[in-house]
């Protein structure tokens, strides 16, 4: 698996032989890389539901693209309530579901959470 693939190129035409699940299992560990990389920026919480959004298009996409003939609402039968949260439709297929950005918790980061570095302290030398 080639991590620096764009997302276009993961759900291409190429990749329409594998199932719902293992699509999702090669895009959850990159969606929740980001997620939690980017949980700090500002307006990150936004963010987050425009790319669930954008997200989920491109399954829909590589579903048409994998099922020529199928009709939509066969396609939309994988869009499942979440086991996470019942309320909550998402892309899932048997346990495996899309990692969700949007319900990642985002906080401001703070400097104040930051320890010292050990080069830092002074060890008691007299040029310390």
């Amino acid at each position: 698996m080639d991590e620096r693939k764009p997302a276009s190129a993961r759900t291409g035409t190429s990749s329409a032989r594998c199932s719902l699940a293992s699509k999702l299992q090669e895009l959850n560990p990159i969606l929740r890389g980001w997620a939690n990389y980017y949980r700090h920026c500002a307006y990150a919480g936004r963010m987050f539901t425009s790319l669930d959004w954008y997200t989920g298009m491109r399954i829909v996409r590589w579903l048409r693209k994998k099922r020529p003939k199928a009709r939509s609402c066969d396609i939309w039968a994988a869009y499942q309530p979440s086991s996470r949260r019942p309320t909550r439709r998402l892309w899932r297929e048997g346990l495996v579901e899309q990692h969700m950005l949007a319900w990642t918790p985002v906080c401001r980061f703070r400097l104040a959470w930051m320890d010292m570095p050990n080069f830092t302290m002074s060890s008691g030398e007299s040029g310390a």
